[in-house]
């Protein structure tokens, strides 16, 4: 009988390793097209030898190294950030539409840029981090205030957001008439742009964006039991106050930084969680972890296509990723009758 009961019950293997595999090696093929296809294509030497013997008079070679490796490197950034503050976001909130564009994190760092370019003139988006992390923080703060605190339902939550991300986009506008200045710089990047990005400015942001995804790996551990529920959460030890914290924390470093590289970029946050929950099996580590890479492939692709000679080569990265992700959003939520949100 005991045999029989064993034969009965087949171990089922754990595939999302082998998935999350899969999903790093074709980050790793898109990121490495993405050094030699662009508004003019690349010879394969020629990307290669700009890494290994790099020759100053080689046009090709500082295109590589000076505009496309810099560019790639803030995209497999911005694009994992967001997909891994979208996660942590959808996770606390339990609600499925949350995204820091609809919570005011965005628009609340976009306004303290906005800010400090007006007030003193700074132009470097190494400066832009401690104001566009301050205003995320405040934004955020409102939202939840205003939400309902620890006892605030999606509904409000979405509505609290969407009051205090108008009003920071008020205040925005008020400030970039004022300002010529303020508006040109403003510009630049309020359309998710990675155009004129350098590598001082990826290893000026790098610590925040580290600092962002250590705390999102504590996160995702708390996060499973928050998913549970909060009373069950308590009932297994888990501090909740000290888990949406450290979560928030989280959420705000990942969103801010990637504000004050690459602009307010809303919708990757969004979208990419939506892809991952799948793939995790409601477990929120997996989840931080393919949201992560499937980020990155989102905004590496969404760079790489804006670059192409078909959109003039010049499309911005974020008005791509809200023109590849919308629909591909829309397709997965009619597949699935609605169950995927």
């Amino acid at each position: 009988m005991t045999m029989l009961a064993d034969q009965s019950l087949p171990v089922r293997r754990d595939r999302r390793p082998a998935v999350f595999l899969l999903a790093v090696l074709g980050l790793g093929v898109l990121s490495v097209l993405s050094l030699r296809l662009g508004f003019r294509p690349l010879d394969w030497p020629s990307v290669w030898s700009a890494f290994t013997d790099f020759d100053g008079n080689s046009a090709a070679q500082i295109v590589v190294l000076d505009i496309r490796f810099p560019r790639l490197l803030a995209a497999l950034l911005a694009g994992s950030a967001l997909g891994v503050a979208g996660a942590l976001i959808q996770g606390m909130t339990r609600n499925p539409l949350a995204d820091p564009g609809l919570l005011g994190i965005n628009a609340g760092a976009a306004f303290g840029v906005v800010t400090v370019v007006f007030a003193l003139g700074w132009s470097d988006p190494r400066q832009f981090v401690w104001v566009a992390m301050a205003g995320g923080t405040v934004g955020a703060v409102l939202v939840f205030a205003l939400g309902g605190g620890a006892q605030a339902s999606p509904a409000r939550l979405l509505l609290a957001g969407a009051a205090i991300t108008a009003f920071f986009l008020a205040m925005s506008r008020a400030v970039l008439l004022m300002s010529r200045q303020s508006l040109d710089v403003y510009r630049f990047w309020v359309l998710g742009g990675l155009d004129g990005i350098s590598t001082a400015d990826v290893q000026g942001l790098l610590f925040f964006f580290v600092a962002g995804f250590g705390i999102a790996i504590v996160a995702a551990f708390l996060l499973n039991a928050l998913m549970l529920g909060e009373d069950t959460a308590r009932g297994l030890g888990v501090n909740v106050g000290l888990a949406k914290l450290i979560t928030g924390a989280g959420i705000v470093c990942l969103a801010s930084s990637t504000v004050a590289m690459a602009g307010p970029i809303a919708f990757i946050g969004l979208m990419v969680p939506h892809l991952a929950r799948p793939l995790s099996q409601q477990d929120m580590r997996w989840q931080v972890a393919f949201s992560a890479v499937l980020g990155a492939v989102l905004m590496v692709c969404a760079d790489l296509v804006g670059r192409l000679p078909l959109l003039g080569g010049n499309m911005q990265a974020g008005v791509m990723a809200a023109l590849i992700g919308g629909p591909a959003l829309v397709i997965m939520v009619r597949r699935s009758g609605g169950r995927a949100l």
